[in-house]
C-alpha cells in the first residue's frame, strides 16, 4: 500500500485544485506500451504529488490533444508538461493542439520538458550502473553509452542529450562516457563499433517505442559483443513522475 501523502503535499492540492496537468507525449499507435507508460507516470503523479488532476495527451495513439483539452475546459489554468526528452517541435505542436481546443477563460502554461532537467542525468547513471552489476561488471572499468534521437534538420535532441553526457562525465562514474545518435553523428553503430570491453547502451528516449526497441536493441544485437548490455530507455523509470512533478512546480513559480 502507497504511504498517506504528506500534509504539505495535501495542502498543495488545496492550492492546485482548479490546475489541470497535461503529461504530453509523442506516443506510439504501434506499440501500446509506450503510451502505458505515460499514463503510469501520470497516475504516480495523482498518486503522491500535489497536483490532483493529472491527464495524459499523445500526438499518436489513446487520447489525443485536442480531446484531452475538451476535458479541462474548465480548468482555470492548464499546465503542459512534454514527456519529451528535449524541446523543439513536437513540444509546441502539442501544446497548440490542447490549447485551441480550450475555452478562452483558461490560462494555458508550458513547462520545460522532462528530458532536459538535471535530475535526468542521476537516473541516467542509475540505470546504467544497475545494468552493469547485474551483468557482472564494474561501472568504473566500463563506457556509458548515452543513446539518443538526434536530427539533421534540428539541434535540440543533442545539444539536450550533450549536457548528460557532460555531467555523467565530470561524476567518474564510468571510465568512459560516449554520446550515440540515430539520425546524426555520432551515430550509434559507429559508436558500438568502438567499443573495447564492459559497456552499457542507456537510452534517451521517452518511453519503449520504436527507437528504443526496434533501432537500439537491434544494434547492440546485431553488434553481437558479449560484454555490451542495453538498459533500455530511461522513461519507464519511476522516478520521471517526480522530474515531471518539478517541472510543474517550476514554472509555477515564476
Amino acid at each position: 500500500m502507497a504511504p498517506a501523502p504528506s500534509a504539505t503535499v495535501t495542502l498543495d492540492r488545496a492550492r492546485y485544485e482548479d490546475v489541470a496537468v497535461v503529461l504530453a507525449a509523442h506516443g506510439s499507435s504501434r506499440r501500446p506500451d509506450a503510451n502505458a507508460v505515460v499514463g503510469a507516470h501520470a497516475e504516480r503523479m495523482r498518486r503522491d504529488g500535489p497536483f490532483p488532476r493529472v491527464s495524459t495527451a499523445f500526438l499518436l495513439g489513446d487520447t489525443s490533444p485536442a480531446a484531452a483539452g475538451r476535458t479541462i475546459r474548465d480548468a482555470a489554468t492548464v499546465l503542459i508538461v512534454p514527456y519529451l526528452m528535449s524541446d523543439g517541435y513536437l513540444a509546441g505542436e502539442i501544446a497548440a493542439q490542447i490549447s485551441t481546443s480550450l475555452d478562452d477563460t483558461s490560462r494555458v502554461i508550458v513547462a520545460e520538458p522532462v528530458g532536459t532537467h538535471d535530475g535526468v542525468t542521476a537516473i541516467v547513471r542509475h540505470t546504467g550502473e544497475r545494468a552493469l552489476i547485474r551483468a557482472g561488471f564494474d561501472a568504473t572499468a566500463s563506457t556509458l553509452v548515452v543513446a539518443a534521437h538526434g536530427s539533421t534538420s534540428r539541434p535540440e535532441s543533442k545539444v539536450a542529450a550533450m549536457a548528460h553526457v557532460d555531467r555523467l562525465r565530470a561524476t567518474g562514474a564510468f571510465a568512459h562516457v560516449a554520446l550515440a545518435m540515430l539520425e546524426e553523428p555520432p551515430l550509434l553503430d559507429d559508436v558500438l563499433a568502438s567499443l573495447d570491453g564492459p559497456a552499457v547502451v542507456v537510452g534517451l528516449f521517452a518511453a519503449p517505442g520504436g527507437h528504443a526497441i526496434d533501432d537500439v536493441q537491434k544494434a547492440v544485437a546485431e553488434r553481437g559483443h558479449p560484454q555490451l548490455v542495453d538498459a533500455g530507455p530511461i522513461g519507464t523509470d519511476p522516478r520521471m513522475a517526480e522530474i515531471a512533478v518539478l517541472r510543474a512546480r517550476e514554472v509555477l513559480a515564476l
